[in-house]
C-alpha cells in the first residue's frame, strides 16, 4: 500500500495522519493519540481507520500495518463505491418517478420534472420515452449496473480469512463515524452472491436444453447434485 500525507488526484493510496485523533461513540467524545489512516482512490475516500496508540512512532508502524492489511481489499472497495454512488442515484430516480406518476395522473408533468429526469438519462435510454416511462428505464439501466459492480466486487473479493480491521468506517458525518466497512462489505457481497445463487436454475436450464452440455457435465462443472440437476429439466 502505498502510504503518503498528501491527497493526490489518481492512484490508491493511505494518507497516515499521527497525534490528536477524536472518537465519537453514543453522542459522547474522546480524544488521544493515535493514527488515523483514509483509504483513497484519487480524491474519493473509500474508507477511514483510526487508532489509539500512544507514542508517535508506534502510531505510525500500527498505522502501516493496518494499511497495508486492507489492501487485498482495496479492488473490491473500489468497485463497491461504484455501487453506492450508482445506488444513491437509483433512490433519487425512483423518487421521481414517484412525482412524476402523480403529475402525469393529475396535471401533467411539470418541465422541472422533465429536466431532472432527463439529467439522469444517457444515450442508452429510449430518447422517446418521457416521465415515469422514462425514469423505469433509467432505474432498469442503474439497477443492472449495481447488480454488475457487486458481480465485480466479489470477483476480486480475497479470501475470506483476509482480515479488514474492525476500525475501518465508511465516511460518515463530521465525527461521527460511519458503518464498519466490514459490515458494509459483507452486506454487499452476500447481496452479489444471492443474485449469482438466483441465476443458477436458469444456467443449469439453458446449458442443457439450448448450449448442448450434457447433464453429466453440468454436475461436474457445478457440484450441483445429479438429483437437483434433474428436478429442473424437464
Amino acid at each position: 500500500m502505498d502510504i503518503t500525507t498528501n491527497r493526490r488526484d489518481t492512484g490508491t493510496y493511505a494518507i497516515l495522519t499521527t497525534g490528536r485523533q477524536t472518537w465519537t461513540d453514543a453522542g459522547q467524545t474522546w480524544a488521544a493519540h493515535g493514527v488515523r489512516l483514509d483509504l483513497m482512490d484519487g480524491q474519493k475516500a473509500l474508507a477511514v481507520c483510526k487508532l489509539e496508540v500512544p507514542g508517535e512512532t508506534e502510531a505510525e508502524e500500527r498505522g502501516a500495518l493496518v494499511a497495508t492489511q486492507i489492501e487485498p481489499w482495496v479492488l473490491t472497495l473500489r468497485y463497491l463505491a461504484v455501487v453506492r454512488n450508482l445506488q444513491s442515484t437509483l433512490d433519487a430516480v425512483e423518487a421521481l418517478e414517484l412525482t412524476a406518476q402523480d403529475q402525469e395522473q393529475w396535471s401533467g408533468l411539470s418541465p422541472d420534472t422533465a429536466d431532472e429526469i432527463n439529467a439522469f438519462a444517457d444515450q442508452d435510454d429510449d430518447p422517446a420515452a418521457q416521465g415515469s416511462a422514462l425514469c423505469r428505464r433509467i432505474a432498469a439501466r442503474l439497477r443492472s449496473q449495481i447488480t454488475y459492480g457487486r458481480a465485480r466486487a466479489l470477483a476480486y473479493a480475497p479470501t475470506l480469512d483476509t482480515p479488514i480491521h474492525p476500525a475501518w468506517t465508511q465516511s460518515g458525518l463530521g465525527e461521527t463515524p460511519g458503518e464498519p466497512t466490514a459490515t458494509m462489505v459483507a452486506r454487499e457481497l452476500l447481496t452479489a452472491w444471492a443474485a449469482t445463487r438466483d441465476m443458477r436454475d436458469g444456467l443449469i436450464t439453458w446449458a442443457v436444453t439450448t448450449a448442448g452440455l450434457t447433464r453429466t457435465e453440468v454436475q461436474q462443472t457445478t457440484g450441483v447434485s445429479r438429483s437437483t440437476i434433474n428436478r429442473l429439466l424437464p
